[in-house]
């Protein structure tokens, strides 16, 4: 299993496209830092989160007869934080989920870490289904599949091979990505910032939560593995299904975009798991449900692939 796994890998770094890839990954970050940096500009924070406050309290007040894009609990949400912000004296951005377009906070590196995963998540979903949709649909398309499947492997050992490696990749390449994060915000906007809290409102408990950055973010990239492994799961699916690696992206990217539809959830569709994997969308009281979906779906998803990848007639690939 290690030599299939070794491989795997060394098949996938030879591609020139995973490293063109992660090269405009790059890029697209060190972009927007540039971006925000450019546009961030030295401001009185404490006059400015009282301006804050009073236009969010003044947009709570008359909600119903104002026509706004946020909603109630957002408009809440950051009326909690500038309440916190005021009181404590705070002197850099808090306000993370959702922003007042009248009033700016200027960003920092802390900031751009927290919301990385907002920022991101497409960059960090298109590589993930990339490089699991041509894992194994490129072996076919090539035809070393053939080759492959002439030695003296099971062909279960060989897709679980498979499986582990894009696994393994997924969970490397969303670490990395935190990492040019860490390190093109610190460089671009000072690294003084990170020793900063992430503080954040708890919708649930009504009260301000405060949590290490640090903490903070391996926390966040926890919840989003499971959307992470799914997709891929998923993408190798569809790769053996229809051996078109294009077809295979977009039907992958499809489902993603369908997950962001909250008004598509109704009290079946809860239960399905692209409206459960990304754990940082659910709250305490429903986020063991997430959890148990996604282990299922992944089971199932596994068992799948094994049964078509067994029963694939190879013959005219």
């Amino acid at each position: 299993m290690i030599k299939l796994i070794k491989n795997e890998l060394i098949k996938i770094f030879k591609r020139k496209n995973i490293y063109i890839l992660l090269i405009i990954g790059i890029l697209i970050m060190l972009v927007l830092n540039i971006f925000e940096g450019i546009k961030t500009q030295p401001v009185d924070m404490q006059k400015q989160y009282k301006r804050l406050y009073e236009n969010d309290k003044m947009l709570l007040e008359n909600f119903d007869k104002l026509e706004t894009k946020d909603s109630y609990e957002n408009i809440v949400e950051r009326i909690k934080l500038e309440e916190y912000a005021i009181q404590n004296n705070i002197k850099y951005n808090i306000i993370i989920n959702s922003e007042n377009n009248n009033v700016t906070l200027p960003k920092d590196a802390r900031y751009l870490l927290i919301k990385m995963f907002n920022n991101f998540d497409i960059l960090m979903i298109f590589i993930v289904i990339y490089l699991s949709s041509t894992i194994i649909s490129e072996e076919y398309n090539s035809g070393t599949i053939k080759n492959l499947l002439v030695k003296p492997h099971k062909r279960t050992k060989i897709l679980l091979s498979k499986i582990v490696t894009a696994i393994f990749l997924t969970i490397i390449i969303s670490i990395l990505m935190v990492v040019f994060q860490y390190l093109l915000g610190g460089i671009i906007f000072g690294f003084d910032s990170y020793e900063l809290e992430s503080i954040k409102y708890n919708s649930l408990t009504n009260n301000i939560e405060t949590m290490d950055l640090m903490q903070n973010t391996i926390t966040t990239l926890l919840k989003k593995e499971p959307m992470y492994l799914l997709l891929s799961l998923v993408s190798m699916l569809f790769g053996i299904i229809t051996n078109n690696i294009a077809l295979n992206i977009l039907i992958s990217l499809g489902l993603y975009f369908i997950s962001t539809m909250e008004f598509l959830i109704n009290n079946i569709t809860k239960y399905l798991f692209i409206f459960n994997w990304d754990l940082t969308t659910n709250n305490i009281i429903n986020i063991a449900q997430s959890i148990s979906i996604c282990v299922i779906s992944f089971l199932v998803i596994f068992i799948l692939l094994i049964i078509i990848f067994k029963k694939k007639d190879i013959s005219n690939e």
